[in-house]
């Protein structure tokens, strides 16, 4: 039996892929609804997270930020001594090394996998995980992992493979904000959106057009990535920066305008290419403000 805490809008495609495996499953999640569509798949649902140890030697965990992990690996690892706990979140360093050494010292096993990719991506059992911790541990998992990861990459321990989850991050959104500013660039001097991008997907940016092109220029944006975990990741990063004395002040950046568009702008449930539309507004409200002083 295989445990599955955290059933969102990424957990739960992922257990559901376990499921259809042939996997035993036994999954909570802090929204009971959130979870009960598993139950109608196979999947028993567990009470509470003592319940998950007390049936399941391994543990699959994908919740929102390091306070939350904090209190189910806690929870987890006090339940039952043995237990191999697999976190997928996005975590920091710091916590990723806490929760490693909190495990160890009740006799359990901690592996960090953060993964890459959206809900599409773990529907279709495509997600890149990235992982730190023991070696042997996750061979003897790998068959498991390989439910809803097209792909481990070996950094590590549980730390590094923290630490590589938020720096690749970094790269995306500073990727999609870099396009959204361009994009606005052009538009202010009166080109057409999609004349830009026909001209810069002609050069080595052309994966980042690819990948973000239309979404930013679409009005209706399916959510892939709530802008409030944005935030949450990219200050993150700079926090872990900041624990090794390395500056980040494009990171700082990003973090203060994702922040400043999930709740200044009431974004925060919302898709993160909503950041362009946040820059407009933003733009707008400038303009009108100087128009009447």
């Amino acid at each position: 039996m295989l445990g599955f805490v955290g059933t969102g809008l990424m957990g739960f495609p992922m257990a559901r892929r376990l499921l259809e495996a042939g996997y035993k499953v036994v999954a909570w999640n802090r929204t009971v609804e959130k979870a009960r569509p598993l139950q109608e798949l196979g999947a028993m649902l567990a009470s509470d997270l003592r319940e998950v140890a007390e049936k399941a030697d391994v543990v699959m965990v994908m919740v929102s930020d390091d306070e939350a992990s904090e209190a189910v690996v806690r929870e987890l690892v006090g339940s039952k001594s043995g237990i191999c706990v697999v976190n997928h979140s996005t975590v920091s360093p710091s916590h990723t090394l806490q929760a490693r050494r909190l495990a160890e010292a009740a006799g359990s096993t901690y592996l960090a996998v953060p993964v890459m990719g959206g809900p599409s991506e773990a529907q279709r059992g495509e997600l890149l995980g990235i992982a730190g911790g023991d070696k042997e541990a996750l061979e003897r998992l790998r068959q498991v992992l390989s439910a809803y990861l097209r792909e481990i990459v070996y950094v590590g321990s549980p730390e590094e493979a923290a630490a590589v989850k938020l720096a690749v991050n970094s790269l995306y959104f500073s990727s999609m904000v870099g396009l959204a500013e361009a994009i606005l660039l052009a538009e202010a001097w009166g080109v057409e959106p999609h004349k830009f991008l026909q001209v810069a997907s002609k050069l080595w940016v052309r994966a980042i057009i690819e990948r973000y092109g239309e979404r930013l220029l679409s009005e209706a944006k399916p959510l892939r990535f709530k802008m409030r975990l944005a935030a949450k990741d990219m200050f993150y990063a700079l926090k872990a920066g900041y624990d090794r004395g390395q500056p980040l002040p494009h990171i700082a950046a990003l973090a203060q305008l994702f922040l400043e568009a999930a709740t200044l702008g009431g974004m925060g449930e919302e898709d993160y290419t909503n950041v362009i539309r946040f820059l407009k507004s933003r733009a707008a409200s400038t303009a009108q403000r100087s128009q009447t002083t």
